[in-house]
């Protein structure tokens, strides 16, 4: 089945053909290795760019469905599971986000049915003409609707290489989230890897920076040291690293998908919360209470949030200046 985007080469195969001067607004999320904070961060990052009036689309490309649980309506009518996502990517059908689960944030869910899609791909491998096609497919898909949006963020799955892959081809850049772990490090040696290789289909594709999640505070040393490593893995400057981190906080951690809510959210809970007594003396439940540590956690996803954009407006500029931005 031939879809709906496509162009003829000179040799009259059917070539993907996906105009990537309407992905420039298109943020990857990734890391080879999973748990380093790419779906918490890129629907914060998503959530915080709505909230500041821009309309933003969010794509979670996950087979858990973790953004429907930070933002509260997992297991709802409009948790589709991926269904849809897997109709785009397999079949070409037009993607369909959930709109406004906040003001201006539209999100293509995730869930059981992403996990369908890579052996469906799989399977397209053996066939360069098809092979091509299955990795373009997302990219196809959101060129239909990236109009009408200012900012699309990708939360990649982990472990799901061609998934990933089909990421990188949408992507016009990626942010990686890291822990300051030699296994995080491996995930991004994985990474550097696909990048490389997709830039056969995606020549546009560029690393905006990498940034420390879940740091201990007072951990300035130890993120240090992962700057230096991290450039030398990669073979650049040490501002390959953004400036801006995410502090650990385990309540903060738990306090979002229990009450579906994100840290600048809870922000505005802190104020609300049942005082000590009240709870002592049974009239306050204390499973209600939220993280004072929230606000914290908010101020940084704010910090990074910026940052990332900061930069990605600095790049685009050069590359215009440059005449390589599509």
């Amino acid at each position: 089945m031939t879809r709906s985007v496509a162009a003829w080469d000179s040799a009259g195969l059917v070539e993907p053909a996906v105009d990537y001067s309407r992905l420039g607004n298109v943020y990857l999320f990734a890391n080879g290795k999973g748990g380093v904070g790419k779906s918490t961060c890129s629907t914060h990052g998503a959530a915080l760019v709505a909230s500041d009036g821009a309309r933003v689309l969010l794509v979670d490309l996950n087979g858990q469905g973790i953004v429907a649980n930070m933002l509260g309506f997992a297991n709802t009518d409009a948790d589709d599971k991926g269904r849809n996502l897997y109709s785009a990517i397999t079949a070409g059908a037009p993607l369909t986000p959930v709109r406004d689960v906040r003001p201006r944030l539209d999100v293509v869910t995730g869930g059981p049915y992403v996990r369908k899609i890579a052996p469906v791909m799989a399977a397209e491998m053996g066939n360069p003409r098809a092979a091509k096609q299955a990795l373009m497919s997302l990219a196809i898909a959101l060129q239909q609707i990236s109009h009408q949006y200012g900012l699309i963020f990708i939360d990649s799955p982990p472990e799901n290489q061609l998934l990933l892959q089909a990421a990188l081809c949408a992507a016009r850049f990626v942010v990686v989230p890291m822990k300051t772990d030699d296994l995080s490090r491996t995930g991004l040696r994985e990474l550097a890897g696909d990048l490389r290789a997709m830039r056969e289909h995606n020549p546009y594709i560029t690393l905006l920076g990498c940034f420390i999640f879940a740091s201990g505070y007072s951990s300035k040393k130890i993120r240090e040291e992962m700057q230096k490593n991290v450039a030398a893995d990669l073979g650049q400057n040490e501002d390959v690293m953004l400036k801006a981190f995410i502090r650990h906080s385990e309540a903060v951690g738990r306090d979002v998908p229990k009450f579906g809510r994100l840290a600048h959210e809870l922000e505005q809970e802190i104020a609300n919360n049942p005082t000590r007594s009240a709870i002592r003396r049974g009239k306050a439940d204390a499973s209600a209470v939220v993280s004072s540590t929230s606000a914290t956690v908010a101020e940084d996803f704010a910090k990074l949030t910026g940052e990332i954009l900061t930069r990605g407006s600095k790049i685009r500029v050069s590359m215009i200046e440059e005449g390589v931005w599509p």
